[in-house]
C-alpha cells in the first residue's frame, strides 16, 4: 500500500509587513526633515566685496547695434575700447592675451559676451568663430539686473 504525502510549497509573498515598515520610515523622514531650521543646518560666510573693480581673469565683450558703424554694430571690449568691425576686435582680443601666452588654457582669461537685444544671429555667430579659432574661452551672459 502507498501512502502519498502531499508537501506543497507556498511560493507566495506577504508583503503587508513591507507596505507598514515603509509607511513608518515615510512618516520618519518627513518629521526629521521639517525639524531641520535650513538657516541653522549650514553656516555659510559668502564672500563680499565693495570694489568697483571686475574680475581681472574676465574680459567683458558686449555687441550693441550702432547705426553709424559700417557693420552696424559696435563692439566694446571691458566697457572703455569701442571697435566697429570683427577684425579690429580680433586684433584687440590677440593683444589681451598676448599677456598670458605660455601659460595654461585654465589661468588664461575668458570672454563673457553680451549681446543687444537687437543684434542678429550672424554677428553672434561672426564673435562665436573668432573665439574658436583662437581657442578663447566664452560665456555668453544674461541680461544685466536692473
Amino acid at each position: 500500500m502507498a501512502i502519498k504525502r502531499s508537501s506543497k510549497v507556498d511560493s507566495s509573498f506577504s508583503s503587508s509587513s513591507m507596505t507598514d515598515l515603509i509607511f513608518l520610515l515615510l512618516v520618519f523622514f518627513i518629521l526629521a526633515t521639517t525639524l531641520i531650521n535650513p538657516n541653522n543646518a549650514v553656516k555659510l560666510t559668502l564672500p563680499s566685496s565693495s570694489s568697483e573693480e571686475g574680475d581681472p581673469s574676465v574680459i567683458a565683450l558686449s555687441v550693441v547695434g550702432d547705426v553709424s558703424s559700417p557693420s552696424g554694430y559696435k563692439y566694446v571690449i571691458n566697457s572703455d575700447e569701442q571697435y566697429n568691425e570683427v577684425t579690429e576686435v580680433a586684433a584687440a582680443l590677440r593683444l589681451h592675451y598676448a599677456e598670458y601666452e605660455g601659460r595654461p588654457v585654465e589661468e588664461r582669461p575668458y570672454i563673457s559676451l553680451r549681446c543687444d537685444e537687437k543684434v542678429t544671429v550672424d554677428a553672434l555667430v561672426e564673435i562665436i568663430d573668432l573665439t574658436r579659432e583662437n581657442e578663447y574661452k566664452m560665456v555668453l551672459a544674461t541680461k544685466e539686473k536692473r
